[in-house]
């Protein structure tokens, strides 16, 4: 009767360690994966609402806002904000360059969610 080969312990520890790290590693990678599943949502979700949001505000007397901001509505912890980037001039027109951003205020911490910049004629003094 030939005696069957086992596992030493040795490969038996080599063997759970490496097991081990696969699974820690692919917790991690799903982890990773949901935040910038979540990340990805808000940042369409801010795409939608500040398309919305730069309709609204450019339909108002006086154009968009330069360095304002604002709350926005339905979306809790969510702020605009415009501010000038500065001016140039199209066809002898002058214009300037209003950068428009969305962000998400949680606590102390701020995420930017978008940012667009947008092109609209100088206001004449």
């Amino acid at each position: 009767m030939r005696r069957q080969r086992a596992f030493t312990l040795l490969e038996v520890i080599f063997a759970l360690a490496l097991m081990g790290s696969l699974l820690v590693g692919s917790i991690l990678a799903f982890s990773r994966h949901r935040k910038q599943l979540s990340m990805a949502d808000k940042q369409l979700e801010a795409a939608r609402v500040a398309d919305r949001l730069v309709h609204e505000l450019t339909a108002q007397q006086g154009g968009l806002p330069i360095a304002a901001r604002g709350a926005v509505v339905g979306n809790s912890g969510w702020v605009w904000q415009t501010s000038p980037l500065g001016s140039t001039s199209l066809a002898t027109v002058p214009m300037q360059v209003v950068r428009f951003q969305m962000m998400e205020i949680d606590g102390n911490s701020t995420t930017p969610l978008i940012a667009v910049d947008l092109v609209k004629p100088a206001s004449v003094p």
